[in-house]
């Protein structure tokens, strides 16, 4: 099971805060997670909207990359229309080497009218421009030809010559979405899933091909707060995560339609579903907030699977406009407090399953 930093150097303008202090607070915490002995730490993409800092992931990773020695480095996810493949497959190949063979690649379709506007890709097209984006950065990434043509729906390539080989024989690819369709065909392809399995589409392809899922990574974001009470922790990133809940709430569709102002979240919105638990669906940021023993318990249950197939526990520890004295705390105390206990129970999970008779799928991680 892996244990990750899932977030981004998202500023907060309406406090004052630069990008270039979003973008140094990150990279601190990602020489942070390293230290603490975290499994990886992902960011991910957006351009011309409230995730503003964060539209160079790649060089933000290459950046991490430089200060860190052992944490894995990847995007959560990339958003694929709006690059040109042949660029996007060299800069990858440049940070799995500046990584020195460290690098995941999470990719997906976007989700922000803003860019989509703003690049002018045509929304409808997303699903099959990042597909055809995938094909040919597995051509030059993992094609054995040194030279080849490209002639696809969206792209032209004629004569194109590979010479950036990345450090990784295979570069691991997650598919970053929930629709049923795209992730079945990520499932087809062994990639591993960076969100939830929802529909259970992942699981069944993956076992329909002889694959046992629970050998490939899946899951996504978990925000957590961990302080010396359970309403401390909660109190640290109330106001963050309401902010966060309203970028979403309040966000245009793809149609760029928006919505009312009545669709705003209050902080005692987001404490009610902290409350009751509500952390997936309702308000978009509802914080796993309490001490270290609440903090805990709610991580075992996910260890032992009683929160769905989880292989994969990304943690969202910077809401934008945490401080950071608060996200280091969180940061600190759940990797040696908690993840010695995750990992334990991990171990024992993964001994009942081998004593089982299980055994574990070719080319998992």
């Amino acid at each position: 099971m892996r244990f990750s930093i899932i977030g981004a150097p998202r500023q907060r303008y309406d406090l004052g805060e630069t990008a270039a202090q979003a973008w140094w607070d990150f990279v601190e915490d990602a020489v942070l997670a390293d230290q603490l002995g975290f499994d990886a730490i992902y960011t991910g993409e957006h351009h011309f909207c409230f995730a503003s800092g964060n539209s160079s992931p790649l060089v933000l990773l290459t950046h991490i990359a430089a200060r860190t020695e052992r944490i894995r480095v990847g995007t959560s996810v990339i958003c694929a229309p709006f690059h040109n493949p042949l660029r996007l497959a060299e800069d990858i190949a440049a940070v799995d080497i500046v990584s020195r063979g460290r690098f995941d690649l999470g990719i997906g379709v976007g989700s922000q009218w803003e860019e989509f506007q703003t690049f002018g890709i045509k929304p409808k097209e997303r699903v099959g421009r990042t597909w055809e984006i995938i094909d040919i950065i597995e051509r030059c990434l993992h094609g054995k030809e040194e030279t080849f043509d490209w002639e696809g729906k969206y792209y032209h390539f004629p004569g194109v010559r590979w010479i950036m080989q990345p450090v990784q024989k295979r570069i691991p690819i997650l598919w970053g979405g929930f629709g049923p369709q795209s992730v079945a065909r990520a499932a087809e392809r062994a990639y591993h899933l960076i969100a939830f399995d929802v529909t259970g589409a992942y699981e069944r392809v993956m076992r329909e091909h002889g694959r046992r899922p629970e050998d490939y990574l899946i899951g996504f974001v978990n925000r957590i707060s961990i302080g010396s009470t359970r309403e401390k922790a909660f109190e640290a990133v109330a106001e963050p995560c309401t902010w966060t809940s309203n970028q979403y709430a309040l966000r245009p569709d793809l149609e760029g339609n928006k919505p009312p102002e009545s669709a705003a979240f209050s902080v005692e919105d987001i404490r009610r579903a902290w409350q009751q638990g509500s952390f997936r669906g309702g308000p978009f940021s509802v914080p796993i907030a309490g001490t270290v023993e609440e903090v805990t318990e709610h991580f075992l249950k996910i260890v032992r699977g009683e929160m769905g197939l989880i292989t994969h526990v990304g943690l969202q520890v910077r809401e934008p406009g945490t401080k950071t004295e608060d996200v280091h705390r969180t940061m600190t105390l759940f990797a040696q407090e908690i993840l010695p206990v995750l990992r334990a129970e991990a171990a024992r999970v993964e001994t009942q399953r081998k004593a089982s008779g299980q055994v574990a799928s070719a080319g998992a991680p």
